[in-house]
Formats: C-alpha cells, sequence, structure tokens
C-alpha cells in the first residue's frame, strides 16, 4: 500500500490527510495484521449493511414485530462472532499507538497522540462495538417466554458484553473528551439491558400477561356461559370473553387459581367482547377485540393450565359457528367465512406477536407508551449528562468543547469528511478504507436511529395498542383525539381482509425432496372456506344438536355414494402409511386428472366446476406442500410422514430412470415429462384385472405412486364417461375430489398431542399457515379426530 496520501487541497481540510493516515496505519507492513482489519472490516460491513435494510426496506413492505427466523438466526451467528473478533482487533489496534511510520509528508502533518492514548482504528472499532450492541435487541425476543434460567441466558450473555465495553470505554480511553463520547454511547447500551430486564419482568409478574393462562382459566370457571340457542349478534353481544382488564377482578390466588370479584367485570374497568360489540365501534376493532379474546384463551394449550372444558367448547362453537359464521351483519361488512378466517389470522398474529416479537409490542398500554417513550428518553438524556459531569470532573464546558475538537468526526463535519474521501477514493487506496471504515459508522448509526424510530411507530400502530386504547377509554363519550387519531390510522394502513395464502408444492413437479427456490402461494379461495367450514359446523358433537359427521380420512362424505364409493380404497391408507400416504395418493391423482382437463370447458356445470377445481387443486398442492416441508404439523410421526415421502419420490427417479433418463438427468426433466411417466404405470396396472376390484385389498400391494396413477386414470375414465347421468360428468367428479381434500384437510388440524401444539407455536414466525388456523379453531371448539392417540381431558 502506498504510504502517500493524496487528497484535493479545495475540498480536504489537512487534519484530514492525518486522519485517514492514522485510520490505515495497521493496513501495512504485517500481512496478518492487514487480512485481520480487512476481514473485520468486511464483516461489520455486512452486519451494517443487513441491519439498514431490516430498519428500513422491510418496515417499508412489513410493518410488523417479528424478525424472519433465517434473519435471525444468521444475524445471530455474525453477532455472536462479531465480540471476540472486534475485542481481539481492539487489542491489536490499541497497541498501535498513534502514526508512527509513513512518509514525511504524513509525519509533518499527523497529530502526535500521547503514548497511553487510543489509536484512531482501535476508537472506530470501539464505535463499531457499541452501535452493534444498541442493535442486539433486533434480534433477541422482546419477552423472555422460556421456563427456568435457560430463557435468560440471553440477557445474561447481553449484560457480559455490556460489562466488557465498559471496562474498554472507561480504562482505556483517556482524554476527557473522547472518554464523554464512548460513555454516552455505553450509556445507551446499559440503559437498553436494563430496560429490557423491567420489560420481562413486568410482563412474567403481570397477572394479565404472564400469569394470564391462569387467571383467564378461574374467570371463565366463574361465569356462566351465554344460552346455547342465541346466535348471530345476539350471541356476540352476550359473549363474556375478556379482551383487557381481567387482572382488575383478582381478589387473591388460591389452590385453585384465582379467587375473582366478578362485580369488576361489569364496570368499565374490563372490557369484554360483548361489550365492545354492544357499541358502535368499527367492525375491524369489534373483530380484533374477539382475536384478542380468542388469543388468550389459546394460550392456555401451551401453558401448564387445566384445558377447556366442554362447557367452553360449547359455548365457543355458538360463538363461532352460530354468532360470525351464520350471519354476515353480525360482523358488519364481510361474509361469514371471510369473517371467521379472518379472525382466526388476527388472533394467530397477537400469538406470533406474542411468542416472538422483538419489539415489547404486547405491554402496549398508554400507560406504557407513557413510561417507554415519553418518561424514559429524559432519564437516559440525564444519564448522559451524568457520564458528561464524570468523565470531565465537573467541567462541562471543559468536556463539551474537546468532544467537539478532538472528534474527527464533528471537527471535520460529517459531510465534508464524506465528500472529501469521495474525491480521494479513485486516487488512493488508503482514502479507499478510510471510506469504507467511515460508511459502516455511518450507516451503523442511521440504522441505530431509525430503529428507535420505527420501534414507535410499529409499536402505536399495532393490534395490541389499538385494543388497549379500546380498553382505557370504553364508556367515555368522547376520547381523545389522539386516541382516535391512531385507532383510525391503525384501521387504514392494515390491508383489510387479509389474504390468506397457501403454499403450492407438486410431487410430480419437483423429483428433489429439498427445495431451495421459494415456492408459489395461491389465495385461499371464499367458496373453499366455505366448505371448510361446513365440515367443520357438521362435526360438532351431538349434544349441539343435529346429527354429527365425526371426522375421517378413511371414509369421507364425499366417497360415500355412487358412483364414487368405489374410489374408497384410496383412503384406505394401508401399509402403516397413515395421513401422509392418502395425501400423496390422492395429491397425485389430482394433478393427473388437473393436466388432463386443462382449463374448463365451456358447458352449463363450468361455474361448479371451476369452483371445485380451484379448491380440489390448491388443496392438493397445499397437502402436498406440508408432506413435504411441514411434516410436524400432521398428526402422524413425522419421522413416518418423512419416510413415506421419500420413498415416493425415491420412486419417481427409478421410473425416470427406466424411461431412458440417467441419474441427475431427472430433475432436468420437464413435469410434463415425469406426468407422462406416471400414466404409463397407471396404462400398465389397470391393463390387468385390477381395477375391476374396488376393494382395498386389490391394491394393497402397490406402492404410493402406482395408486395414485391407477386413482389419477380411473378418475379420468369417469369424468370422460359417455353415460354422464351415470358418471356425474366432470363436475360431479371434480366436486367429490374437493370434498376428499376438504375433508382430510379438516382431519389434519385437531390435534391433542403436546408436540403438534409446540410446533405450530414454532412455525407461526415463518408464516400463519392454514392449516394452523384450523388447528386453533378446532381447538376453541373442541373438535377432534376420534382416532386421535392422546385425548385431551375435559375436551370433546
Amino acid at each position: 500500500m502506498e504510504n502517500n496520501v493524496t487528497m484535493d487541497e479545495h475540498v480536504c481540510p489537512q487534519k484530514m490527510v492525518a486522519f485517514v493516515y492514522n485510520m490505515t496505519s495497521p493496513y501495512g507492513g504485517d500481512n496478518s495484521k492487514e487480512t485481520s482489519v480487512v476481514a473485520i472490516s468486511a464483516l461489520t460491513f455486512f452486519l451494517a449493511a443487513a441491519f439498514f435494510d431490516l430498519n428500513l426496506f422491510s418496515r417499508l413492505s412489513r410493518v410488523s414485530a417479528v424478525l424472519n427466523p433465517t434473519v435471525r438466526l444468521l444475524l445471530a451467528a455474525s453477532l455472536n462472532l462479531f465480540l471476540p473478533v472486534m475485542s481481539y482487533l481492539f487489542s491489536e489496534a490499541k497497541m498501535n499507538g498513534g502514526a508512527t511510520a509513513g512518509s514525511n509528508n504524513c509525519k509533518k502533518t499527523a497529530k502526535k497522540v500521547a503514548a497511553d492514548e487510543l489509536s484512531l482504528l482501535a476508537r472506530v472499532i470501539l464505535i463499531w462495538m457499541l452501535l452493534v450492541e444498541l442493535l442486539r435487541k433486533k434480534l433477541e425476543g422482546a419477552l423472555v417466554i422460556t421456563r427456568g434460567t435457560q430463557g435468560y441466558s440471553n440477557i445474561v450473555t447481553h449484560a457480559a458484553s455490556v460489562v466488557w465495553m465498559g471496562n474498554l470505554v472507561f480504562f482505556t480511553v483517556k482524554a476527557p473528551g473522547k472518554k464523554a463520547m464512548f460513555g454516552i454511547l455505553w450509556v445507551l447500551c446499559a440503559a437498553k439491558l436494563v430496560q429490557r430486564v423491567v420489560i420481562n419482568e413486568m410482563a412474567r409478574r403481570s397477572s394479565g400477561h404472564g400469569k394470564n393462562p391462569r387467571l383467564i382459566s378461574s374467570y371463565m370457571a366463574a361465569t356462566t356461559p351465554i344460552p346455547t340457542d342465541m346466535a348471530g349478534a345476539a350471541a356476540l353481544e352476550r359473549c363474556r370473553y375478556a379482551v383487557m382488564g381481567e387482572e382488575n377482578m383478582v381478589v387473591k390466588a388460591g389452590p385453585r387459581g384465582y379467587e375473582l370479584d366478578l362485580d369488576v367485570a361489569e364496570t368499565d374497568e374490563v372490557l369484554t367482547v360483548g361489550k365492545i360489540w354492544r357499541t358502535r365501534e368499527h367492525p375491524k376493532l369489534k373483530r380484533l377485540c374477539l382475536s384478542f379474546a380468542l388469543f388468550k384463551l389459546l394460550r392456555r394449550r401451551l401453558e401448564d393450565v387445566p384445558p377447556m372444558t366442554k362447557r367452553e367448547a360449547q359455548e365457543c362453537r355458538t360463538i363461532i359457528f352460530d354468532g360470525l359464521g351464520s350471519n354476515a351483519t353480525a360482523a358488519g361488512d364481510l361474509a361469514p367465512e371471510v369473517t371467521v378466517f379472518q379472525v382466526l389470522k388476527d388472533e394467530l398474529n397477537l400469538f406470533t406477536e406474542y411468542y416472538h416479537s422483538v419489539l415489547p409490542v404486547v405491554l402496549a398500554s398508554p400507560y406504557f407508551f407513557f413510561v417507554n417513550y415519553v418518561l424514559y428518553p429524559p432519564v437516559v438524556f440525564a444519564l448522559c449528562l451524568m457520564t458528561i459531569v464524570l468523565c470531565g470532573n465537573g467541567g462541562i464546558p471543559y468536556v463539551i468543547n474537546a468532544m467537539l475538537t478532538d472528534s474527527s468526526f464533528l471537527s471535520v463535519g460529517v459531510g465534508t469528511m464524506a465528500k472529501c474521501l469521495w474525491s480521494a477514493v479513485a486516487r488512493s487506496s488508503r482514502a479507499f478504507y478510510t471510506f469504507i471504515d467511515v460508511f459502516i459508522c455511518y450507516i451503523l448509526f442511521i440504522a441505530v436511529v431509525y430503529e428507535e424510530a420505527t420501534e414507535t411507530l410499529v409499536f402505536l400502530i399495532s393490534d395490541w395498542f389499538a385494543v388497549s386504547l379500546l380498553h382505557a377509554y370504553y364508556g367515555k363519550a368522547t376520547p381523545p383525539a389522539a386516541a382516535r387519531f391512531v385507532l383510525k390510522l391503525s384501521r387504514n394502513l392494515r390491508h383489510y381482509p387479509s389474504r390468506i395464502t397457501m403454499k403450492q408444492f407438486s410431487v410430480l413437479g419437483c423429483s428433489s425432496d429439498v427445495s431451495t427456490l421459494p415456492l408459489p402461494t395461491a389465495k385461499l379461495p371464499k367458496h373453499t372456506k366455505r366448505s371448510i367450514l361446513e365440515r367443520f359446523r357438521d362435526a360438532r358433537p351431538p349434544q349441539d344438536g343435529g346429527g354429527a359427521v365425526p371426522l375421517s380420512k378413511n371414509s369421507p362424505a364425499a366417497l360415500s355414494t355412487e358412483p364414487f364409493s368405489r374410489f374408497a380404497w384410496a383412503c384406505q391408507g394401508g401399509g402403516g402409511g397413515g395421513v401422509a400416504e392418502i395425501i400423496l395418493v390422492w395429491h397425485i391423482a389430482t394433478t393427473l386428472l388437473e393436466a388432463h382437463h386443462g382449463p374448463p370447458h365451456p358447458t352449463e356445470h363450468v361455474a361448479e366446476e371451476r369452483r371445485s377445481r380451484k379448491t380440489a387443486a390448491r388443496l392438493s398442492r397445499y397437502c402436498a406442500y406440508l408432506v413435504a416441508f411441514q411434516p410436524e404439523l400432521l398428526p402422524d410421526n413425522k419421522e413416518g410422514t418423512q419416510l413415506v415421502y421419500g420413498d415416493v419420490m425415491n420412486e419417481q427417479m427409478k421410473v425416470a430412470v427406466g424411461a431412458g433418463q440417467l441419474g441427475y438427468h431427472v430433475y432436468l426433466t420437464s413435469e410434463w415429462g415425469r406426468l407422462d411417466a406416471v400414466r404409463k404405470i397407471a396404462d400398465r396396472l389397470t391393463a390387468t384385472e385390477i381395477h375391476r376390484d374396488s376393494s382395498a385389498a386389490a391394491y394393497a400391494s402397490l406402492t404410493v405412486l402406482e395408486k395414485g396413477a391407477v386413482l389419477g386414470k380411473l378418475l379420468v375414465e369417469e369424468a370422460d364417461g359417455d353415460d354422464k347421468a351415470a358418471a356425474g360428468g366432470r363436475a360431479a367428479v371434480w366436486e367429490m375430489v374437493a370434498g376428499v381434500w376438504v375433508e382430510l384437510v379438516a382431519y389434519m388440524a385437531p390435534s391433542s398431542v403436546e408436540e403438534h401444539a409446540r410446533a405450530h407455536e414454532a412455525g407461526l414466525v415463518k408464516g400463519i399457515e392454514v392449516i394452523t388456523m384450523l388447528w386453533a379453531l378446532a381447538t376453541h371448539t373442541g373438535i377432534a379426530r376420534p382416532d386421535d392417540e392422546v385425548p385431551v381431558e375435559g375436551s370433546v
């Protein structure tokens, strides 16, 4: 690297020459040191760019308090590497002292620093460490949910980092002005740590948050449920579910729960669903309050709390099916099926933010906003002033003047420094390295400032704050204008109703069991929502009135009548494959049927056929996606599901090889080529006597791929039969196939197994799955599979 530093004298002050030389002195001479410094600069640049992107661009596209788990894992791993490496380089830079070598030009212009003062590069590294520490909360949950000491391990690690950097600031920086500047940054880091500890303790000890599941159980057991013969708006207006303020009813904790003063529930201190539904609030806010109440009920499923009782499940069925799901006017401006799914999605959004939020939106309330965003900043500012006083031994004017003159950033000016370095980047490698290091400081600082601003914005427009405002000003004739403005802003910034999408995956469209490409998504159609809700409604227990139709994967109602009963063998799941085998068989058959028909023909049944085909095709690909990528969400054992899927993919490869394709070329073949290979399997098998016997035993020896191929060919023949009156035609076949898929999706949703419940909760951070929404619906309404292995005590 060249020793001379040439800069434009018309743009750059003379002190910039010394600044650039001192900054880049470790880059020359020892190659090992140069490699280390360049590597850590690259790592810091990656972290700074990542944090800047997360804070700026992600907020523009998605206002959320939850961070993608893959991004969080990658940045967390980088942070774990960052601190020890930075500490080592800080020590190396500290020993370099000031400018000790170089050209005569640099020696004449460079400032001499005291032998015991930190070098310029060491101070820049310390700035990086402090700014990155301020951004650490971006990767850590706002609340400690894990039980025991393990949940506090991140806080302990955070505290150790803050203490270590405090040692570097107050025992290595000597100049009062520099020490005051670094001390202010350290005070901000320490204040963030204290803030996080206080927030966690508040949430853990609060009856409205950490202890809320047991309180809700006591409240539900003590109150009287609504009559089961209510429907529509009347059921919702009598709903007793607590939305917020139930902690005000607590008298004391007893041996079997909390002793409650139920008279308080009749006052404005407690907001219930019935109270908010009797007001003239916007329908969006009414639905949000119901989602909030259901979220509190769902939390009991993951906590050590007694499960819901039959009485509670029966009441919830009345609220959801007879209230939201039967009368559109009861919910306001949406159709019944859209209303129910919207409430479920809002509930799971709250559920996700409670367990995975990186911002303290869970504690949102006017009081918390005042303490955390109005009172807290002046307190931190006072601590910063005290730090300045202590660093200057009481000489405040002297320290402030030293901060302005000793700092190169402040003395030269941010704009002048950037302009000067940019003008010399092309001519000097030293100026280029200095520009990168300074640019890292800039973007880290901008990311910190922007993070603080967006945290306040996300807090104000969060669902939690909207519900807390409704509770705080319930019963008041004229809420403050600020509260009305925030509620209106929160409503308008969200698309309502939310688009509910499903990942789409085709087994015959991809020959690899691991796909790194983003999967396409498709909207859950309105008529599909209606069909699923009707199936759940029919699965209610007999005591609710009417004949119950239990959920079943082996005998769907769509296959109970002629001529479709002859396809019932495809739902038997022989060979221990369970529901995963049935899904793959029907998925392969549905794919073949869809490929055979192409776009719908103009017939008298075209509308019904199009709706049924859309339902069948989208649910088929979604269920295949669950088998391939989310086996833990299915009722079968995860390893068993993976084994069934792996066998199908291996057999598909053998089929391709048998068709003349070699090795990895199977991954390059088109979907149409794989479909054609599967059709040949069906032609070969149906040429035998197998298709004349519709019993399950006749097909027991076939593999999953062969079963799907045969079923697909039989469905095609049924749809294209000459006797339309007997065969039912294409529309009837697609309606039957859609009915099978609705039955399978409804069957997979309920689960009383703890492992499945945890899998649904863990998967929420990656996005809300339709199967998880239906799991929540089944949990609330007490709907279970007859063959569920581990029944929950007290459930229906």
